[in-house]
């Protein structure tokens, strides 16, 4: 027996996946903020459990364990970072502070952006009076004009360290083509501060960490890396320590934001920021793939925030142009993703006479009112109860017992009396905002990132509340067909086992590759194009080798980022091949950037006459890992049997109504019916409106479908998709 496990803690729930001989079992548990170690365990012990293993029985058999955290997200929200120096170039000591012109706006919602007068600035992590300059400059080929001076550096180390700083970064003026003077302050900081003694100091050089042009994002890409460091370094060394005492010796791998997975001596802790949505997308993307569902919206709404990312013609790896970490750009290869603060423990609250739902959430402690934790501020999970959508009997399969009486009270007490409604029109007041939300950020960001139509997208709703509010959401963004998965509440945990081991090593590389001056292919760019990518290769060989994998299980591709000439932004275009050997590759790579490029903008903007310059290079390593199937979550049920009904409120339109609640793990394959209806799981409910039908397919994913303004609903009827002959369970019509 051999299993593998996925883990996923997010700001409220800590979920897992356990694959195991083809079977799978999925588990929640508390996140637990003082010690994410508790919540890890408590999650793969309640699936271990499912096979009838102990933790450490299951820890014992498992192969690999995949982790995608919130750690360095936590330290960045509560700015729980070491205090560091920085060390730059003298004259450039305010690039950080002063940003580029839009630095006010990156990271906000929109509606605060909307407010300029009142935006401000992001606090720094690394405070003015921490930031010094040295004398040392370089030209942008990587010439010396002034050299480093080792009495000025040791002078303002002793500065910072009478401050009382516990770590150094170092950013220089074009280190990213010489690193020289970055590396001889380091050097010179560990002759001072060797690593044998309790007061050394970590350095961290921005010609390591982001080897890139532009002084601004290489400067907070390298800041944030060694902020988030010593938080994830302890809680991770912790984590695998305690795994290995109880059984575990295989490797321990990091999800990443990149959308790929590596041991934890080759991931850099920025890009654990925002893993869980992106190993959702790429579970998404192979689930879609399956379908033959090439647009695909992967929505995911948990406790605390609605994250939303885009499959587009099969691809997930759609990496953000201009990434914000925070409130801070970077260079990181961030696979793109949107997170707006809507979940189910948002709370809702009237401010001047107005209705409004989130960011501000409950979390896990004290949680909902219905959570009888402490809380009494009205919740979307208190207003679901309120409208009969989630059974306070059978909250997460029964575990928890919710407290109707003071979700209601909550309710009326903040929301109903303020507003002068009845209860039922306060709560679905909540649900319609929330869901409006949601449904406006999704069709922004269709619209705006993929130019196509929302309408032609499928809705893959993940995340405990997910299958509650999918229906809503996507009506609200004209999207007219919803999947719900069995393991949707944990398809972050889902998603991580289907990342492969993958490595993005990247650097700028200027050259011209079209000629705007003599309109000529150029072919003195062949030689420096290859010894760039050579390196790079190198880079890539060593830490594979060090990762223990086999050469020729690697497989590499190639990005180039291009532009027309003069342009700012750069479109990244896949390379057919690692090297170029004339000036036919030249001409190819410059084709598929046209046709790239006319995907995106339109053909009529395609202008090769200005132009086409190569800004960088990306190489990806990847190793393949092998992936869950679907059909590890099917079952074994032949006859689907109705639970009962319940009282729920489909607004003013039809009011409440006696609904059919049917039991997720309890439905047959090929059962269909049209809503309104209730599906209630161990993790979730499907919420099936009445302008809605709902049919299960052979791998236990469910598909609704909004059917057009007008159109007849029929009533509860059922078929196989393996076996087409009709039977009828039962009927509400």
């Amino acid at each position: 027996m051999t299993a593998r496990i996925g883990v996923d803690v997010g700001g409220t729930f800590t979920d897992v996946y356990v694959v195991r001989d083809g079977e799978a079992a999925r588990a929640k548990a508390d996140s637990t903020a003082y010690d994410l170690r508790v919540g890890f365990f408590n999650s793969v012990r309640t699936a271990g459990e499912q096979f009838g293993l102990t933790l450490d029985e299951l820890l014992a058999e498992t192969e690999s364990i995949v982790y995608s955290t919130t750690v360095g997200t936590n330290a960045l929200i509560e700015h729980r970072g070491p205090k560091l120096g920085l060390i730059t170039t003298m004259g450039y000591e305010d690039t950080m502070l002063i940003g580029r012109g839009r630095s006010w706006a990156d990271g906000l919602p929109i509606e605060s952006r909307y407010d300029r007068a009142r935006a401000q600035r992001p606090e720094p992590l690394i405070p003015p009076h921490l930031i010094r300059g040295v004398r040392q400059r370089m030209d942008n080929q990587g010439n010396v004009l002034m050299p480093i001076q080792d009495e000025d550096v040791l002078a303002q180390v002793q500065h910072l360290v009478d401050q009382g700083v516990r770590g150094f970064v170092v950013v220089f003026l074009y280190s990213y083509v010489n690193p020289e003077h970055e590396q001889r302050v380091r050097e010179l900081i560990r002759q001072q501060y060797p690593e044998s003694y309790l007061g050394h100091m970590p350095v961290f050089l921005s010609s390591d960490v982001s080897p890139q042009m532009g002084e601004y994002r290489r400067t907070t890409t390298c800041v944030l890396d060694a902020f988030l460091r010593i938080e994830a370094e302890s809680h991770l060394l912790g984590l695998t320590d305690d795994c290995r005492d109880k059984g575990y010796e295989q490797p321990f791998l990091i999800a990443k934001c990149t959308g790929g997975a590596s041991s934890l001596s080759r991931t850099r802790p920025i890009h654990m920021f925002g893993s869980g949505p992106v190993a959702g997308i790429v579970g998404a993307a192979e689930v879609g793939r399956s379908y033959g569902v090439k647009n695909v919206l992967m929505t995911d709404m948990g406790g605390t925030s609605f994250d939303l990312g885009l499959i587009v013609e099969g691809r997930e790896r759609i990496h953000d142009f201009d990434p914000v970490i925070d409130r801070w750009r970077v260079q990181v290869p961030l696979v793109a993703h949107w997170s707006i603060g809507a979940g189910g423990g948002s709370l809702a609250r009237v401010e001047e006479g107005i209705l409004r739902v989130g960011p501000q959430s409950a979390k896990a402690l004290p949680g909902p009112a219905c959570y009888g934790r402490g809380g009494d501020r009205p919740t979307v999970t208190d207003a679901d109860v309120v409208l009969g959508y989630i059974d306070p009997d059978y909250f997460l399969g029964g575990r928890i017992r919710l407290d109707a009486e003071r979700a209601r009270a909550a309710v009326r007490e903040h929301v109903a009396e303020p507003l002068g409604m009845d209860l039922h029109t306060a709560a679905w007041s909540i649900k319609q905002m929330v869901d409006g939300m949601m449904g406006q950020e999704i069709y922004r960001i269709a619209a705006l990132t993929s130019g196509l139509d929302p309408r032609d997208f499928t809705v893959f709703a993940f995340g405990g509340a997910g299958p509650v509010h999918a229906s809503g959401y996507a009506a609200a963004a004209d999207v007219s067909t919803v999947a719900m998965f069995a393991f949707g509440s944990v398809a972050g945990a889902f998603g991580t086992l289907h990342l492969d081991v993958l490595q993005s090593y990247e650097r700028t590389h200027s050259a011209i590759l079209y000629s705007s001056t003599t309109q000529r292919y150029a072919e003195d760019v062949i030689g420096p194009f290859n010894t760039a990518v050579q390196e790079l290769l190198a880079e890539a060989h060593r830490d594979i080798d060090e990762e223990g994998f086999q050469a020729e299980g690697i497989s590499y591709s190639l990005e180039v980022l291009l532009r027309f000439g003069q342009q700012r932004h750069s479109l990244p275009v896949d390379a057919d091949k690692l090297q170029l050997e004339d000036v036919s590759d030249v001409e190819r790579l410059v084709s598929q950037f046209a046709t790239a490029y006319a995907e995106a903008y339109g053909p009529g903007s395609v202008y090769i006459e200005a132009g086409v310059e190569i800004l960088g290079l990306r190489l990806n390593a990847s190793a393949p890992l092998p992936s869950p199937p679907l059909s590890a979550n099917r079952g074994s049920v032949t006859q689907t049997e109705q639970r009962g009904e319940r009282l729920a409120f489909w607004g003013p339109e039809h009011g409440p109504l006696q609904t059919p609640v049917y039991l997720w793990e309890s439905l047959a394959p090929g059962t269909a019916f049209a809503g309104p209806a209730l599906i209630d799981s161990d993790d979730s409910v499907g919420v099936v409106p009445p302008d809605w039908t709902f049919r299960l397919d052979e791998n236990r994913t469910g598909w609704m479908h909004r059917q057009p303004a007008g159109a007849a609903l029929h009533a509860v009827s059922q078929s196989s998709d393996a076996d087409t002959n009709a039977r009828t369970i039962s009927s509400r019509g």
